[in-house]
């Protein structure tokens, strides 16, 4: 469901730039070492494996991605489409990510200062590091929110706030003892670079 909605709204902001765009693309490269995600039901999720108890300490988890795509300069704003991979970590659990954006940056001062919205799918394969010996389910979430750029079209500073739509069902032999699944939903903020070239 997730995948068919990116792929439609790509799709339909494709066919809405004019083909004179296209001899303007850029391929853009994103680095974010610093991603920070506040979860705030995190902190209740407890599981056993009939053994051991462990539990999630604390609200906050932390990101960083690598992203590779294109981007289209018209008149008005970037439109950025780019995929990539991350790692997401606390003290309890890991996540590789696999990530596809989508990014419409209006241009407020030139190509200086850009602000728009952005939507990301992405695809967690979480393991499992605190006390107890279980596994989580694999998910497909959805990032989305404001994302600004301050620079130049060559280099500039990103960042984002956003909201995470993501949650891992504990697989058996484990046992949720919320009777829930480790609901990571929450907000981000997302502070990196972008280069165009």
């Amino acid at each position: 469901m997730m995948k068919t909605l990116m792929a439609v709204c790509i799709a339909l902001f494709v066919t809405m730039i004019p083909a004179s765009v296209f001899a303007e693309a850029n391929l853009i490269v994103g680095v974010t070492p610093g991603i920070f995600l506040y979860s705030p039901d995190a902190e209740e999720f407890r599981v056993s494996d009939g053994e051991k108890i462990g539990e999630v300490d604390g609200y906050f988890s932390n990101k960083a991605t690598l992203s590779l795509g294109v981007g289209f300069n018209t008149p008005v704003l970037f439109v950025d489409l780019t995929g990539g991979v991350g790692y997401l970590y606390n003290s309890a659990f890991t996540s590789t990510m696999l990530m596809a954006d989508l990014a419409l940056r209006f241009k407020i001062k030139r190509e200086e200062l850009t602000a728009g919205p952005h939507i990301t799918i992405v695809k967690y394969d979480p393991d499992w590091d605190g006390d107890a010996n279980i596994s989580l389910s694999d998910d497909t979430g959805i990032m989305a929110g404001l994302a600004v750029t301050m620079g130049s079209k060559a280099f500039s500073v990103a960042a984002s706030l956003d909201y995470v739509k993501a949650s891992f069902d504990v697989e058996s032999p484990g046992v949720s003892l919320n009777g829930d699944g480790l609901d990571i939903s929450g907000l981000a903020f997302q502070i990196g670079i972008l280069l165009r070239f």
